[in-house]
C-alpha cells in the first residue's frame, strides 16, 4: 500500500515536470496574443517570477491599468514613486528640481533596511573616492556601489519612463535572495522622468489618438504629434545637450544632484527608429572624446556584456560599438565617462504610440518598456559583479587626473570680462554646478596684451580633480582621430562666452596672483551710482543684462534714447567717465512722471539686472556728443512677433522664446504660419524669422510683410530664413555655393556613409571681425568675435554698400572645432550679419544663430541688438 502511494506521487510529480514547459510555452504564447490584440500583459511579462512584498502596491493596482496600455502621464509616474517610498523602508525619495511647468524632477534612492539607515554614511564614504587626498585611504571590498538609472530625458521616448516603475517596483518589493544581494551591495537611484514636460505632451497626444481597436498604420495621427513635437522640454530645447551648459532648471538641478553622490554607473534610457532593433554602448572606439580615458571605453564594453547576455537568452537583437559616440560632454551617456563613472546609452526602437508596423512586425508598446527594464537588470547585475573593479576606477580616475595635469606645460587659465559682469556670472556658475575649482585673483595682470583685475577675472589649476574637465571646457581642439560627429565637435567656453583668457605657464606667477577660493557664486549687484538725478541716468551697453534694464524702463513709459558715438561725462559723485558706442541715456525732465518716481524705477532696473546706472546733472559732455545731441537716437519699446510652427526650426524658436522669456523678461507673441498669412501685424515693430523654409506663407503674406516692412518695420531673420527673403525679392542677398571637389572614379561602397558624413561643418567655432561703432555692435569692445557655425549655410557680404556688412568672417576664421578642409572657404570672408532696408523699415540677416542652446552668450547680444537697435540700422 505504502509503495502503491509513492508510486503515485511519482507519477503526480512527473506530470507536473512534464506540464511546466507546456504552461511557460502556453503562457508566452497566450501573452504574445495579448500583447497584439490588447496590450494587456502580466507583471511576469517585465520582470523575473519572484514573490514580492504584498504591502508595496503593484504599479497596475496604482494606476488602474497595466504598463503599456497606455502611456502614463507624469503625476501617476511621481506619485507612484511617492508611493513606493512611503510603503517600503527600503526607499527613500527626493525632489532635486522642477521643470519650467512646476513638475517635481526626483530620485528614489533604494538599497537595503540596514544600508538606509547610514545612507549619508555612504555618500560620504562614497565621495572620498573622488578626493586624491583622501581616497588612498578608503577600503571599498565592503563599500556599496552606487548606480544611477536615468529614464527618458526625451518627452516623446515613452519605454523610458514607463519602465521606471516595473524597475522601482521590482526592487523595492522583490523578496529573493538576488535582490537581497543587489540591495545590500548597492545604492540605486531611479530617476523616473528627466524630461517631465515633455513626457506629459507625448503622452497627452499618443493617449487621445489611441483607437479602442489598435490602428497599426504607421501614418496614423497616433504616430506623428505635431510641431515643435515632444521631445524637448517647454522651451522647445534638448535637454540632452545641456548636462555641459546646465541652463535649464532640470539640467541644473541633475547636475548638482549628480555631484552629490557621483556614481559609479549612470545609464541613459532612450528610444530611436521603428525600424531599429537595440543599441548600447559601447560606441565607435574612434569616436570617443580624448578626454575619456581607455580604462574607461573598456569598463564600458565589459557592462556591455551584461546587456548582451541579456539580449541573447530571449533572442532580442541588437548592436553595440557603432553609429554612435562618446564625443561631447553635454550627453547623459557622456557626461558621466568624465567623471569616473560608466555611462550607457540605450537605444529602443520606438513603437512611437501603442502598436505600431515595423519592417520586424508589430512593434508593441510593452515590448519596447520591457527590454528598458531588461537592461536596467542588467545593467545592476554587472555593477553587482564590477563593484570593487568600478568603485577602484572611480578612485583611479581622480588620481591619476592629478598625475595627467602635473604633466601639462602649463599651470591654469586664466579668464573673465573686464565689461561684464552678468557673463562672468553665468560661466562662473556653470564652472561651480560641475564642482570645479576656480580662485580670485589677488592683484592685476596683463598676459600677451590681455589686463586681467581682480573682481572680474578667475584662474582655474590644472591640478584639480576635475582636470579632465577644466581641459575640455577651455582648450581648443583642432585635431580629430574621426572626422563624424554625433553632436558639436566644441565647445570651448571662454569662446562662447566671447570672453578672454589665457594660460599660466609659471607656477611662481600663479602663486602670486592666486588668491583666496571661490566658494560661492552670487548674482551681481547693481546700484545707482551718484544717486537721484534731475537731469539724467546713462548705463553703459556691455552688460549681458543691459537688453533686460532698458526694457523694464520702456515697460513703465519710461523713454530712453542709444548714444551712436562716444563721450565722457562727469557722473553726480564727480567722476569723469567715458561712455562707448550704445550706452543708454534715459533723460530725467522729458518724462510723463516725477523725477522720484523715475528714480524708482531707475533703482528697480538695477536692483533686477545687476546693471550700474550712472546720475548725472550737465548735458555738457568733456569729450564727443552732449546729452541733447542728435547723435542720441530715440529707441521705442519692441513690441516682437515670433514665427513657429510647421517649416520653422523649433529649437532656434525655443532658444528666441527662452532669452527673451527667461533672461530679458520680454514678452514675444508666437505666431502659426497659417496664423500670418491674414495677421494684423500692425501691433509689432520687430518681427523674427528663425531659419525654415516658410512654405506656408501665402502670397497674400508675403505682401502683409511686405507692406509692415516698408511701413518702418524691423525685420530679424536667421540663417534659412533669409533664403525665404532672398527668393521673395524681400532682401537683396548672395549665398555662397559648396564648392566642387573633384572625386575619384571608384571607392569602395563600405565607406560611403562616413565619406559624406565627414563633408560637414560639425558644431565649430570661427572668428569674425565686427563693427562694434555700428548698432549691431554695441556693447562689444573686442572686434573679434568667436561665431558658432553649423552646417553650409552663408553668404557673401554685400558689395557696393561697406556699412552693410558689419559682420565679416576673417580670411582664416577656423578658431575650434572640425571642418572639412574644401569648407574652410564657405566661412572665409563670408557675412556674419546683413544689413537690408526696405522703405522706412530694415532687415537684420544674422547667418548663424547666435542664441545657440542658450549658452552662447557671446553672440547674444548681437540677437539683442537687432531688436532694440534694428530700426535705427536703416536711417
Amino acid at each position: 500500500m505504502a509503495d502503491n502511494k509513492i508510486i503515485n506521487q511519482i507519477l503526480k510529480t512527473m506530470k507536473k515536470l512534464f506540464l511546466i514547459p507546456l504552461l511557460f510555452f502556453t503562457f508566452i504564447r497566450l501573452d504574445a496574443k495579448q500583447e497584439d490584440m490588447d496590450l494587456k500583459v502580466d507583471l511576469d511579462y517585465y520582470l523575473p517570477s519572484i514573490e514580492f512584498d504584498e504591502s508595496v502596491p503593484t504599479p497596475e493596482s496604482f494606476l488602474g491599468y497595466q504598463v503599456g496600455e497606455w502611456h502614463m502621464q507624469h503625476a501617476s509616474l511621481y506619485h507612484y514613486m511617492k508611493t513606493i517610498a512611503e510603503s517600503s523602508d527600503r526607499a527613500m525619495i527626493y525632489e532635486y528640481a522642477r521643470s519650467y511647468q512646476q513638475r517635481p524632477l526626483v530620485h528614489l534612492v533604494i538599497t537595503s533596511e540596514e544600508n538606509q539607515r547610514n545612507l549619508e554614511t555612504i555618500r560620504e564614504n562614497h565621495l572620498a573616492l573622488t578626493d586624491p587626498e583622501k581616497s588612498g585611504e578608503m577600503d571599498v571590498s565592503d563599500m556599496p556601489l552606487v548606480v544611477r538609472l536615468g529614464y527618458g530625458v526625451h518627452g516623446n521616448e515613452s519605454s523610458a519612463h514607463n519602465s521606471s516603475p516595473l524597475v522601482a517596483y521590482y526592487l523595492a518589493a522583490g523578496m529573493s535572495n538576488e535582490v537581497d544581494e543587489i540591495l545590500d551591495n548597492m545604492v540605486i537611484i531611479i530617476d523616473p522622468s528627466l524630461n517631465p514636460d515633455g513626457m506629459d505632451r507625448f503622452a497627452s497626444w499618443v493617449n487621445r489618438h489611441r483607437s479602442h481597436t489598435l490602428n497599426t498604420d504607421p501614418g496614423d495621427r497616433e504616430f506623428s504629434d505635431v510641431w515643435p513635437g515632444s521631445r524637448t522640454n517647454h522651451y522647445w530645447f534638448d535637454l540632452n545637450r545641456d548636462w555641459l551648459p546646465v541652463q535649464h532648471p532640470e539640467s541644473y538641478g541633475r547636475v548638482k544632484a549628480y555631484h552629490e553622490w557621483m556614481p559609479n554607473i549612470n545609464t541613459d534610457h532612450h528610444e530611436f527608429g521603428s525600424n531599429s532593433t537595440f543599441f548600447f554602448q559601447p560606441g565607435v572606439p574612434e569616436r570617443v572624446n580624448p578626454r575619456i580615458p581607455q580604462r574607461t571605453d573598456d569598463l564600458t564594453y565589459d557592462v556591455g556584456m551584461y546587456h548582451a547576455e541579456a539580449f541573447d537568452r530571449i533572442g532580442q537583437t541588437y548592436y553595440t560599438q557603432e553609429g554612435f559616440d562618446d564625443f561631447y560632454f553635454g550627453k547623459g551617456s557622456t557626461y558621466p565617462d568624465v567623471h569616473g563613472s560608466i555611462g550607457i546609452l540605450f537605444e529602443q526602437a520606438s513603437s512611437r504610440g501603442h502598436l505600431r508596423e515595423t519592417v520586424h512586425g508589430l512593434l508593441s508598446f510593452p515590448k519596447t518598456i520591457k527590454n528598458q527594464v531588461v537592461v536596467s537588470l542588467s545593467t545592476i547585475e554587472a555593477g553587482l559583479n564590477m563593484r570593487e573593479t568600478l568603485l577602484d576606477h572611480l578612485r583611479w580616475f581622480y588620481t591619476s587626473a592629478i598625475e595627467e595635469a602635473e604633466q601639462e606645460p602649463f599651470e591654469a587659465y586664466i579668464f573673465g570680462d573686464q565689461h561684464d559682469q552678468g557673463k562672468n556670472y553665468h560661466l562662473l556658475d556653470m564652472m561651480k554646478t560641475h564642482q570645479i575649482d576656480f580662485y580670485e585673483i589677488n592683484e592685476s595682470v596683463e598676459i600677451d596684451g590681455k589686463e586681467f583685475s581682480p573682481g572680474k577675472s578667475w584662474v582655474v589649476p590644472l591640478k584639480q580633480p576635475q582636470y579632465r574637465f577644466v581641459q575640455s571646457m577651455f582648450e581648443k581642439v583642432l585635431e580629430f582621430e574621426d572626422s563624424l560627429f554625433y553632436d558639436v565637435s566644441t565647445w570651448t567656453k571662454p569662446l562662447a562666452f566671447n570672453m578672454q583668457y589665457d594660460k599660466i605657464t609659471s607656477s611662481r606667477q600663479l602663486s602670486n596672483i592666486q588668491g583666496s577660493p571661490v566658494e560661492e557664486v552670487t548674482f551681481p549687484q547693481g546700484e545707482v551710482i551718484g544717486g537721484k538725478s534731475e537731469n539724467a541716468y546713462i548705463f553703459e551697453w556691455d552688460e549681458y543684462y543691459t537688453p533686460k534694464a532698458l526694457y523694464y524702463l520702456q515697460k513703465h513709459d519710461i523713454r530712453a534714447k542709444v548714444a551712436t558715438q562716444p563721450f565722457s561725462i562727469p557722473n553726480a559723485e564727480g567722476d569723469m567717465i567715458d561712455f562707448n558706442f550704445g550706452a543708454i541715456s534715459v533723460p530725467v525732465q522729458v518724462q510723463d512722471m516725477d523725477p522720484g518716481k523715475v528714480y524708482e524705477l531707475v533703482q528697480n532696473a538695477t536692483a533686477e539686472t545687476g546693471v550700474n546706472i550712472h546720475s548725472v546733472e550737465t548735458s555738457l559732455a568733456q569729450e564727443g556728443i552732449h546729452l541733447g545731441s542728435r547723435s542720441f537716437a530715440s529707441l521705442d519699446k519692441p513690441e516682437i512677433l515670433l514665427l513657429i510652427g510647421s517649416g520653422t526650426n523649433s529649437r532656434e524658436a525655443g532658444e528666441v522664446w527662452h532669452l527673451l522669456d527667461q533672461r530679458y523678461n520680454v514678452p514675444s507673441t508666437k505666431m502659426e504660419l497659417d496664423r500670418f498669412n491674414n495677421a494684423d501685424l500692425s501691433r509689432y515693430n520687430t518681427i523674427i524669422m528663425v531659419s525654415g523654409s516658410y512654405g506656408n506663407i501665402s502670397e497674400s503674406g508675403k505682401e502683409n510683410l511686405e507692406r509692415w516692412l516698408r511701413g518702418g518695420g524691423n525685420l530679424v531673420a536667421f540663417g534659412t530664413a533669409n533664403r525665404w527673403l532672398e527668393r521673395n525679392e524681400l532682401v537683396n542677398m548672395e549665398f555662397v555655393s559648396t564648392p566642387e571637389v573633384e572625386e575619384p572614379e571608384m571607392l569602395p561602397y563600405e565607406i560611403r556613409s562616413p565619406h559624406r558624413g565627414a563633408r560637414r561643418i560639425s558644431g565649430t567655432i570661427f572668428q569674425a571681425e565686427l563693427d562694434t561703432t555700428h548698432p549691431i555692435g554695441y556693447g562689444y569692445r573686442d572686434e573679434m568675435l568667436p561665431v558658432y557655425v553649423s552646417g553650409t549655410f552663408a553668404a557673401k557680404p554685400e558689395e557696393g554698400n561697406p556699412f552693410s556688412n558689419p559682420l565679416i568672417f576673417t580670411d582664416d576664421a577656423l578658431m575650434s572645432g572640425y571642418v572639412w578642409d574644401p569648407y574652410k572657404e564657405i566661412v572665409n570672408n563670408s557675412a556674419g550679419v546683413l544689413i537690408n532696408s526696405r522703405g522706412r523699415g530694415s532687415v537684420v540677416s544674422i547667418i548663424h544663430n547666435p542664441n545657440f542652446r542658450a549658452f552662447w552668450f557671446g553672440n547674444s547680444k548681437l540677437f539683442a541688438n537687432s531688436i532694440f537697435f534694428g530700426p535705427i540700422m536703416g536711417r
